[in-house]
């Protein structure tokens, strides 16, 4: 697309566009934020919660202090961006090829980026432009919920949404923080897990699992964590749940007694570590069962059956 006519004509007019607004967020951009005219009323409810990230950006005591500036400007810089419609130029993109618009896949992000900025300073839209075939790694994993989420709610009224609902099942603003602060954990992930405990409704332990999410440091550890609630929430629907727990991993308890284990994984194989999972005192019960996404070695479904 990027050797299109039309991107190029775009691309140039990007450059040479005097936006008056774009050099105030760069220039001024607490001032640009305090100033956002009153039509986009709407909009500071995402400045309120945004504004508590950029004190804890303007406080980090591990940064100096012309990197505690630099995050402050660029924070705001954005904040006013999404306002003014980047933001949503580059979720339609991303919609458009499905992927997640909030990837840590740097490659990706910058494509994302370039395309956006051109369609949001060119204005361009780029939809008649796309024809791309997407590696399936790329391919955002969520539920279709999820997905319709992401891609239609500006990015700070679904950080908004997220708090709101994590509050709402009793998690604590620490462990809501450490969550939005994890390396594995996109907004996309985030909200998907959301949505999936918001589907165990009286099921007790939801916060515990909030905060081993806060611990995640790669996507496979949030994708493993929230595909593990996926398959709990599903269990829910048919055998209800009374409570469950996060330590190390995810695992509940049903309220006909029996401990339920979810492993999102391909093959499970029986090793010295895994054999320590599996007589691990606070994983005893008369009942138990393992949900596997995929399959056992003989060794670990015979081990596994000999313990019950």
């Amino acid at each position: 697309a990027s050797k299109t006519a039309t991107f190029t004509k775009a691309l140039a007019d990007a450059a040479k566009r005097p936006v008056k607004a774009a050099a105030q967020m760069v220039q001024h951009p607490v001032d640009t934020v305090k100033g956002l005219p009153g039509g986009l009323s709407r909009f500071f409810d995402r400045v309120g919660s945004g504004s508590e990230r950029l004190y804890d950006a303007a406080t980090d005591e591990s940064k100096s202090g012309s990197q505690r500036t630099e995050q402050v400007a660029k924070s705001t810089g954005q904040l006013t961006m999404d306002a003014l419609g980047y933001e949503q130029e580059r979720r339609k993109l991303a919609k458009q090829l499905g992927v997640d618009p909030y990837t840590t896949n740097t490659a990706l992000a910058a494509k994302l980026d370039e395309f956006a900025k051109v369609a949001f300073y060119g204005r361009v839209g780029l939809n008649t432009l796309i024809s791309v075939a997407v590696p399936a790694s790329l391919v955002i994993t969520s539920t279709s919920v999820t997905r319709d989420l992401v891609y239609d709610t500006p990015r700070g009224d679904l950080i908004v949404r997220n708090e709101n609902a994590l509050r709402a099942m009793g998690a604590k603003d620490e462990q809501i923080r450490a969550l939005q602060a994890a390396p594995g954990f996109t907004l996309s992930a985030q909200t998907e897990l959301v949505e999936q405990l918001g589907t165990l409704r009286g099921v007790a332990g939801r916060p515990a699992v909030v905060t081993l999410a806060g611990t995640a440091k790669s996507s496979d550890q949030a994708l493993f964590l929230v595909r593990a609630v996926r398959m709990l929430a599903k269990q829910h629907a048919e055998k209800p749940i009374a409570e469950i727990h996060a330590a190390g991993t995810v695992f509940a308890k049903r309220r006909d007694g029996r401990l339920v284990v979810p492993a999102a994984v391909d093959y499970v194989a029986w090793t010295e570590r895994l054999s320590r999972f599996a007589n691990r005192s606070d994983l005893e019960a008369k009942q138990r069962t393992i949900l596997l996404t995929g399959r056992m070695s003989p060794r670990a479904k015979k081990e596994f059956e000999a313990l019950g």
